[in-house]
């Protein structure tokens, strides 16, 4: 009864300003092996959508939305450009002295610590569990003074060039959320039907063997 009260405001707020911001959360039923769910903020009209599944993908969405009849009409917008938006990668030199070794820090906005790897000619080099680092010997890149490695952020492989290696000290590579293979959903609308206190939709990642899946308010 009080989940049916929340939705019957929830649908009669979002059609006028609110004083404070509120959050509706709706996750899909029987995901035991995953997670679905629908955030909606009235006050600012505003929703978020998160699919994770246990291989650390995740399909992420964001944008607006509008209540026509009994239809939740959602806008995803550019969904990737606020998860990407903090991305860096940085170097640090060392100009009075040469180093024999190269440290590699992973700052990551959501887990801490962070994880992360460095792959340089087929060989991994994988943070330590504690901190975040990786110390890796430059007698590893055989006298290039430049290597390219690469490594993993957000699902994307990235190319990093090593200038001037024996004076480079700290390689740091900043972002949110670094480990997780994003699927960033952007530029489309979606219509999920309400009823009483659940969410209907199509089985958009098919997750069973029916038509239609239910999302209930939490």
């Amino acid at each position: 009864m009080i989940k049916r009260l929340l939705l019957v405001s929830f649908l009669i707020l979002a059609e006028k300003p609110l004083s404070a911001q509120d959050t509706l959360v709706f996750s899909q039923k029987n995901s035991s092996m995953f997670s679905n769910k629908y955030l909606l903020y009235p006050k600012s009209k505003t929703f978020e959508h998160f699919f994770s599944t246990d291989d650390l993908q995740l399909w992420y969405g964001k944008g607006t939305f509008k209540i026509k009849k009994k239809n939740i009409h959602l806008s995803f917008n550019d969904s990737e450009k606020g998860i990407k938006k903090n991305n860096r990668i940085d170097k640090i030199y060392n100009q009075s002295k040469k180093t024999d070794t190269l440290t590699v820090r992973f700052y990551d906005d959501k887990n801490n610590p962070p994880s992360g790897h460095i792959r340089y000619n087929e060989k991994y080099f994988y943070t330590d569990f504690d901190i975040g680092i990786i110390k890796i010997s430059k007698d590893e890149f055989n006298g290039n003074e430049s290597p390219v490695v690469e490594t993993f952020i957000q699902g994307e492989l990235v190319t990093i060039k090593l200038s001037e290696l024996k004076k480079l000290e700290t390689l740091t590579i900043t972002a949110y959320d670094i480990y997780s293979y994003y699927h960033f959903e952007s530029n489309f609308n979606r219509v999920l039907k309400f009823s009483k206190n659940q969410l209907k939709s199509a089985d958009f990642y098919h997750t069973t063997n029916k038509r239609k899946v239910i999302f209930e308010l939490e």
